[in-house]
């Protein structure tokens, strides 16, 4: 799937992901390339011209979207010199000052139920949004 080579690329090249705005595209062969297999993947299926642009667009900015943070990752542990996972650990008596404090119960009760904390993933977050973005899409595709 289009998105799925996407996210491969971001992975390979973090920072690419930054590089590009939704509301002023690069407009490169290689980008071009992508963006119909997109839309050639959805064509054919009944959606008018617009509905089958914004689709591509939804997917495309999820994808983006997550990836931004691969880049910013990258950058902050070059700055840094700590892992995602060392500088949360260093800010563990932040953390706990503030779900103690009794202001975001809510978020201290979900806190309280992660054993080892809270682990980002990233890939496994892209996977998440992509299958429900596509499952909640299958409607507005199938019903045309």
């Amino acid at each position: 799937m289009g998105a799925r080579t996407l996210w491969g690329l971001y992975r390979k090249h973090p920072w690419l992901a930054q590089v590009g705005s939704l509301t002023r595209p690069l407009l490169v062969p290689n980008l071009m390339v992508h963006g119909d297999r997109m839309l050639g993947a959805l064509d054919g299926r009944g959606l008018d011209p617009t509905t089958l642009f914004d689709i591509h667009v939804l997917l495309y900015s999820h994808v983006q979207g997550v990836a931004v943070h691969l880049g910013m990752e990258a950058h902050a542990e070059a700055a840094t010199g700590q892992s995602a996972e060392q500088w949360m650990d260093s800010r563990a008596p932040a953390l706990r000052d503030l779900v103690e404090s009794g202001r975001f119960p809510t978020f201290a009760k979900v806190i309280a139920t992660f054993e080892d904390g809270y682990d980002l993933r990233l890939d496994a977050l892209f996977e998440f949004g992509l299958k429900a973005l596509l499952d909640g899409l299958t409607p507005v595709i199938e019903d045309r």
